[in-house]
């Protein structure tokens, strides 16, 4: 790694430094809450189903409490298997595999903006998109770069996965949204179709969507008249 990139990166790391922070104490916020809830629904299951007080106490209660436990070692666990370390370990995997140009350009562009997103129900760091004029990032406990001249086309799709459910006898299938994807499509013989002809950064809601366009709005002009392209 080049030193204009390390210095771009030790950048990037101070001013991710106190997002990961607030990510955590964020996630460990909820904790009391979801150990509150074990403990009342077990008791209330206990009364629900017409036991006396003695055996809610001797038994509803005490299931309760392990799952209170259990859920405050989930919890602990989670924030002691990330670190700064990792972040900084998966930034430096994805920026490593670009060229030895590609790396110096990535450094030196400007301007930049980024985006964070603390999805703090389905990660277990926040998520970042860093958008200039020439290369994207995007971290979400995995780190990819993006280059804008490869990409032919962008666009917005609707995530989808397939449940299952019975009415009657009857077997009822839905598409359920889980998400919405930029999708960026490259075009044929680029660096970057040589990994597949597109990518997606992945995003929890339309919320975050609308963040990240404007993001490319402003940041990446070349990424204007790409929008709707097949």
């Amino acid at each position: 790694m080049n030193d204009s990139l390390r210095q771009w990166l030790d950048a990037e790391m101070k001013d991710y430094a106190p997002r990961f922070k607030a990510f955590n104490r964020r996630l460990m916020r909820r904790v009391p809450i979801w150990m509150a809830l074990s403990v009342a629904a077990m008791v209330a299951l206990g009364f629900g189903v017409g036991y006396d007080w003695q055996y809610v106490v001797k038994v509803h209660l005490l299931i309760g409490l392990g799952f209170a436990a259990f859920i405050w070692l989930c919890f602990w666990i989670q924030t002691r298997s990330v670190s700064m370390k990792k972040v900084r370990g998966m930034y430096e995997q994805a920026l490593l595999e670009l060229s030895p140009s590609d790396q110096e350009a990535f450094a030196r562009q400007s301007p930049t903006g980024h985006a964070d997103f603390m999805n703090s129900a389905s990660d277990k760091y926040p998520a970042r998109l860093t958008v200039g004029p020439d290369y994207w990032l995007y971290f979400r406990g995995g780190c990819s770069v993006y280059k804008v001249s490869d990409m032919k086309s962008l666009k917005a799709v609707q995530e989808t996965t397939r449940v299952g459910y019975n009415v009657g006898d009857t077997r009822v299938r839905q598409n359920l949204g889980i998400g919405v994807s930029i999708v960026a499509g490259y075009r044929e013989g680029t660096a970057s179709a040589s990994g597949g002809p597109s990518a997606k950064v992945y995003l929890e809601n339309s919320k975050q969507l609308g963040e990240a366009q404007e993001l490319i709005k402003k940041y990446c002009p070349k990424a204007g008249s790409l929008w709707g392209e097949r």
